[in-house]
């Protein structure tokens, strides 16, 4: 009896170990790595439990069993999966859906930048549950800190399981000042809008600031010295600029070509009543005449985000890349590639808008050698594409499928799935 029980076991335990190593290939494919400037063509990759195991030249006959199966990757292109720099995570009811259309587009990390509590209790380890980097709830001109607050809030937050804090905006320089010695005391990061209050350079020199959105800073600097001295210190203390420039383009766009956008028949019918209740009311107004006016005065200051974009690049600054879906007939999942096509309106190469939309962001978390790239021993998430995205930025709509987890899902299979949960 007791032989056959340890027989038991020892079956029980191998099956479990077998069960666990769950094998995929694909083959055949040309891959873009984006931790190197190199195209690697007719490669296999092998990956096990969602780890790359072996990147290698195509062998035709390969007898090894994948019991995730074989992804013929011929004439495809593989590319790590995109991460969307600057989202705002759905209210929950609508959260699957909204998990699925950034999926849908290849986009499988988010990371949040309006926090909130019950965020926490989101199950990361869902099936569709992209890789999620959160933020606190963020920090308000309403608060009115002292020190010990403050490094009471940040240590709450870092216990709780937040990843970084949310800077919306502060009370004054001083508040600030209080919410960065208390984000050094605890080893927490802080990102987000640059405080009028404080400023661009000192922002920077913080130590503890990941990311500057929407180009915050840059409009109060009056000459171009100024400007590369911004620049240059960004790079210096790897402060990164995540422009989110769709978010501002929507302002001169007529309002019957937003309706249109991709992704649209996808969105919860609450939200487009509240945006179509928004415009119906900003219609009663304003005049036909005066509408024109503001469209064109959204463009002019749209067209010099454009211009600090173009110059920051060449200028070498580190990039992140995100639409910040959240105003008016702003897309989730697909607004990434819209971004992607005003990054390339910028001048930026598409090597460089595809290291913004994944690799930057690994590298600005230090986890470059885990997710964002295509190299053993990464558990990069990863899209398989039909046409060459470095020949045409528009092409990284053109999605087969992705592997999201170690499994593969074809992109029919993503949209049957969206169409059911938005049923």
């Amino acid at each position: 009896m007791k032989k056959i029980s340890i027989t038991i076991i020892t079956l029980l335990f191998t099956f479990q170990v077998f069960s666990q190593n769950k094998k995929i290939l694909i083959k055949n494919v040309t891959i873009i790595p984006l931790h190197i400037n190199q195209l690697l063509e007719n490669k296999d990759v092998i990956l096990i439990n969602g780890e790359i195991k072996e990147i290698r030249d195509h062998i035709e006959k390969d007898t090894t069993t994948y019991d995730l199966g074989i992804i013929d990757g011929h004439e495809k292109y593989l590319i790590p999966a995109y991460a969307d720099a600057h989202a705002h995570l759905s209210e929950k009811e609508n959260l699957n859906a909204y998990f699925l259309m950034n999926l849908l587009n290849g986009v499988t990390t988010l990371r949040s930048m309006r926090g909130e509590m019950w965020h926490l209790e989101i199950n990361k380890k869902g099936a569709f549950t992209p890789k999620l980097i959160l933020s606190s709830p963020p920090s308000s001109r309403n608060d009115n800190l002292s020190g010990i607050e403050a490094n009471n809030m940040i240590s709450a937050y870092k216990k709780a399981g937040f990843d970084f804090m949310k800077i919306l905006s502060v009370k004054d320089e001083q508040t600030f000042d209080y919410l960065v010695a208390s984000a050094k005391a605890n080893d927490f990061q802080l990102a987000g809008h640059c405080p009028s209050s404080v400023g661009i350079f000192k922002t920077c020199k913080t130590n503890v600031f990941q990311s500057i959105e929407h180009l915050g800073g840059f409009f109060q600097l009056t000459n171009v010295a100024e400007i590369n001295s911004a620049i240059n210190l960004s790079i210096t203390k790897n402060v990164y600029h995540c422009p989110t420039l769709d978010w501002y383009f929507t302002g001169q766009v007529s309002e019957e070509e937003l309706r249109h956008r991709s992704g649209v028949p996808f969105l919860p019918t609450k939200m487009v009543k509240n945006w179509e209740s928004k415009i119906a009311a900003h219609y009663e107004k304003t005049t036909k005449d005066e509408r024109e006016t503001e469209r064109k005065k959204s463009e002019n200051q749209f067209n010099k985000r454009l211009d600090y974009l173009k110059y920051i690049y060449r200028q070498g600054g580190k990039l992140l890349l995100s639409p910040d879906a959240s105003g008016i007939y702003g897309i989730p999942g697909f607004g990434i590639h819209t971004e992607m096509k005003h990054y390339a309106n910028a001048g930026i190469s598409n090597f460089d808008i595809l290291k913004a939309t994944c690799y930057n962001l690994s590298e600005m978390l230090s986890s470059q050698n885990e997710w964002g790239t295509i190299k053993v021993g990464a558990k990069s998430d990863m899209v398989l594409l039909n046409t060459n995205p470095l020949k045409n930025i528009e092409n990284t709509k053109n999605i087969n499928g992705i592997i999201f987890n170690g499994m593969f899902y074809s992109k029919t299979e993503l949209e049957e799935k969206l169409y059911l949960e938005k049923r």
